[in-house]
């Protein structure tokens, strides 16, 4: 077990994703991202251990895939205004800015195999959830930093996974993801009236050593146009432990949180006309409102509290996800894909560490099969499907200013780029 959560943390170390508060993965695999995701009914490589455990059976021979795709998010917030709980203006107000997060890297590898015609088998890594936003630090720049100007959270696994014949038409697979978490927040104090702690930073890192959730899935094909594929991913359970301290003073403590990762179950149809097209259609149910709130509990007391409550309130989405695939000839498929991304956060929890938004996700790829290597391009455009207007809603952001009222509105932007290379033998 140790040899393994140490693999996690390299494999891992360089790795993270971007862009507002849903932190559902961007897609795992090149040519699943250009499909938008739409694979639930496909899933005939190795990354079926994450889109539908059942599709190992289609695989021939052995496979061995590694990749990445590199994202470089843009988050704007606009006309920032915000009164504290004495009616004070909060410097400088009416303000717009830009985040100053990072081009992140988030790699993934897998392998798969058919042993026989009962029986297939594989192993993945990847990140199924993952966020890291930065903002100015600075005040004078930024005066949401009281509220956040940095948070992270990352889940990464690997899962070995099996798949089975049930009859000729129908497929089994099953696969346990052992994970490890991490998360962390940075913020300013907004304290006017107490110069020893105005503007100090107070910092939260948590980690989860080890967590387990399960994938499995089922395949059925009626005919040899139509696939149907459906998947059900668990729920993690997490035990965070970590640190609070406010940087610059005595107060720092010991600290624990759970953080879950919620359940999801993805379904779609596939439809082969011939050998040259594909079109799927999947749905994505993700079981958001487990997150009503997180409770980070202080070993000893910080400010007098024991405790600190943010509210989350979150709500269940449904993705509804295309994919279409052209075989131009026998070396080069063309992919293209679309989400669409509902926020699960409504307006009276929105804040700056999940600052989220309706989203339209749009994909282009390119897959070149030179024999026994295989390599699948994407790129990947996200976009806010309009900006999010917050007028004095939110509770979050509203008592980083001593019960104040706080107004924004919010959009942006996501570019992502993929490559992935497989080989047969």
């Amino acid at each position: 077990m140790r040899k393994l959560l140490l693999f996690l943390s390299c494999f891992f170390a360089v790795s993270s994703v971007a862009y507002g508060g849903n932190v559902d993965t961007f897609g795992i695999g090149s040519a699943e991202t250009a499909l938008g995701g739409a694979y639930s009914a496909t899933a005939d490589d190795p990354y079926a251990v994450y889109y539908n455990p059942a599709g190992l059976m289609q695989l021939e021979g052995q496979i061995v895939s590694f990749g990445f795709e590199v994202l470089d998010p843009t988050l704007r917030i606009h006309d920032f205004t915000a009164v504290d709980g004495g009616g004070n203006a909060v410097l400088p107000s009416d303000v717009t800015f830009s985040d100053v997060s990072d081009t992140l890297l988030v790699p993934f590898a897998g392998y798969g195999a058919k042993i026989n015609e009962n029986f297939a088998l594989g192993i993945a890594a990847y990140v199924p959830y993952g966020l890291h936003i930065k903002w100015n630090s600075d005040p004078s720049v930024n005066p949401a930093a009281y509220n956040c100007f940095e948070s992270y959270y990352i889940r990464g696994v690997v899962t070995p996974t099996v798949a089975f014949r049930l009859t000729d038409n129908l497929t089994f697979g099953f696969g346990v993801s052992l994970g490890r978490s991490d998360a962390g927040t940075q913020r300013r104090i907004y304290a006017p009236t107490l110069p020893s702690l105005n503007n100090k930073i107070i910092k939260s890192e948590f980690s989860d050593n080890f967590n387990v959730s399960y994938n499995f899935g089922l395949m059925y094909k009626p005919s040899k146009k139509v696939a149907l594929g459906l998947t059900y991913r668990s729920r993690a359970k997490t035990d965070f432990t970590g640190s609070v301290e406010i940087e610059g003073t005595s107060y720092y403590t010991n600290a624990t949180t759970k953080i879950d990762h919620p359940e999801q179950i993805q379904g779609g149809i596939r439809y082969t006309p011939d050998d040259k097209l594909s079109i799927e259609l999947d749905v994505v149910w993700t079981h958001w409102s487990t997150i009503d709130k997180y409770v980070v509990s202080f070993e000893t007391p910080i400010l007098g509290k024991t405790h600190e409550v943010f509210v989350r309130d979150w709500q269940d989405t449904r993705q509804v996800r295309v994919g279409v695939s052209y075989a131009v000839n026998d070396v080069v498929t063309l992919r293209g894909g679309y989400f669409y991304d509902p926020s699960p956060i409504p307006d009276h929890t929105f804040d700056m560490a999940w600052p989220d938004a309706d989203k339209k996700t749009y994909s282009f790829g390119a897959g070149f099969n030179f024999g026994r290597v295989k390599v699948d391009t994407v790129v990947q455009y996200s976009v806010a499907e309009s900006k999010r207007e917050i007028g004095g809603e939110s509770v979050e952001l509203n008592e980083s200013y001593d019960d104040g009222n706080v107004s924004l509105s919010a959009d942006g932007h996501l570019w992502g780029y993929g490559v992935t290379v497989s080989y047969t033998f």
